[in-house]
């Protein structure tokens, strides 16, 4: 027999935990292990731990779910909308016309715990995201945790989302260049870089190039395959941790300028009651401290059939200046365009105009005087005729006796 990703250093309390000998004879580590196919074996199959199932008020079963894989290992979709599968919609809001679950976390089935490591799991319970079809599932870091003995209630609303592309804001308007996916979001963009980090390190390691499992829906392209155990524990996973933890720059994943996204409110009771303990015990054929230690109830719907709209609008635009400097002039000069017009063509007048000729520079000698006196300036203005007189129709100025006093008469 083989042991998968187990070191031998590691072997002896493994199998003290599982309450056997510590014989090391015939386990040894599998450099050609197909971890793909294990999963798919020793993972918790759904129509195990499926106990009841209810959308839109239709009963619905493992047919319904699709089988993935992530970094937690196998997980289900549930109305993936797949190649041949419909998408499921509601037609009402609230509790009871969205998705409700019963499952079974068969704690029985999990492996005993002997050490501390990075991916010891100390929980029982199963993880959920709810998320668009168009984006894939990035489950051990967005989702959140359902514990057996409660029925969980989980009221979404759906927000969309737009941001301005640069230079405005800074969101992603382009494609994703990726051989997975076909429509950007962040959660995929983290998966293809996270794809290309491992190919790049660990080629440079001297392994094969190698993805971990992920939640692709179907096979990848190129030459990338399924890590061994050894691929693996050797140079994936540190991989990954380094990605994570020190290298957060290289995969920097912009924000998309068009996304949605569900908001979540939870609210949970206790299950099962002490009038129902034994009536479910009876019905799956299992003890009452079981039903209370593996079962829980999710009840998943939409609040309203309505959505939240967040759309990022530009502060100021061109048309907004020019309408703001426009008003400022108006209001505090009473400028307007025209006036701003004869200002120029006054100044291209004034610029244009030639300059006054100057007085002559000849001086003529006064007699009896020893200097000499400028001649007198010629009267250029000639004498002005006398006014004619004023018509009995026409406004006539008459002024009083007093000198601080004047009428205006106008005789019509």
């Amino acid at each position: 027999r083989e042991l998968p990703a187990v070191g031998r250093e590691d072997f002896p309390r493994y199998l003290r935990a599982l309450g056997r000998p510590p014989d090391l004879a015939g386990f040894f580590p599998s450099k050609s292990y197909d971890l793909g196919a294990f999963y798919q074996r020793a993972g918790h199959p759904i129509h195990e731990m499926l106990l009841h199932c209810r959308s839109r008020g239709r009963d619905c079963g493992p047919e319904n779910f699709t089988a993935i894989f992530t970094r937690l290992g196998k997980c289900y979709t549930f109305n993936s909308g797949g190649p041949g599968r419909e998408v499921l919609t509601t037609l009402q809001g609230g509790a009871g016309n969205g998705l409700e679950l019963m499952l079974n976390v068969q704690q029985e089935e999990y492996l005993p715990v002997w050490g501390d490591t990075d991916e010891t799991s100390y929980e029982a319970g199963v993880k959920v995201q709810i998320h668009s079809q168009e984006e894939p599932p990035f489950i051990d870091q967005l989702g959140f945790g359902v514990a057996p003995g409660f029925q969980t209630f989980v009221s979404c609303q759906q927000q969309r989302l737009v941001y301005l592309p640069p230079p405005w804001g800074d969101c992603k308007a382009t494609p994703i260049e990726s051989e997975f996916f076909t429509n950007y979001s962040i959660t995929a963009c983290r998966l293809d870089c996270e794809t290309r980090y491992l190919a790049e390190n660990c080629k440079t390691a001297a392994w094969c190039t190698c993805r971990v499992s992920r939640g692709w829906g179907r096979p990848p392209r190129g030459n990338a395959n399924v890590c061994t155990p050894e691929q693996y524990k050797e140079c994936a996973d540190p991989a990954l941790d380094f990605l994570v933890k020190k290298d957060s720059e290289y995969c920097a994943c912009r924000t998309p300028c068009a996304m949605v996204r569900y908001g979540k409110e939870l609210s949970m009771v206790k299950i099962p009651s002490k009038a129902s303990a034994r009536y479910l015990a009876k019905k799956f054929n299992k003890t009452e401290q079981y039903i209370a230690d593996n079962v829980l109830v999710l009840d998943i719907f939409f609040e309203a059939l309505n959505y939240e709209m967040i759309e990022q609008k530009k502060a100021y635009e061109v048309a907004g200046l020019l309408g703001d400097i426009g008003g400022q002039m108006g209001l505090f000069i009473g400028a307007s365009l025209l006036t701003i017009l004869e200002i120029f063509d006054y100044l291209y007048e004034v610029s244009a105009r030639p300059a006054p000729p100057g007085p002559p520079r000849s001086a003529a000698a006064r007699p009896g005087h020893g200097r000499l006196e400028p001649p007198a300036a010629p009267d250029r203005h000639p004498p002005r005729p006398p006014r004619a007189p004023v018509p009995p129709c026409a406004a006539t100025r008459t002024v009083s006796a007093s000198p601080r006093t004047c009428y205006l008469v106008t005789r019509l």
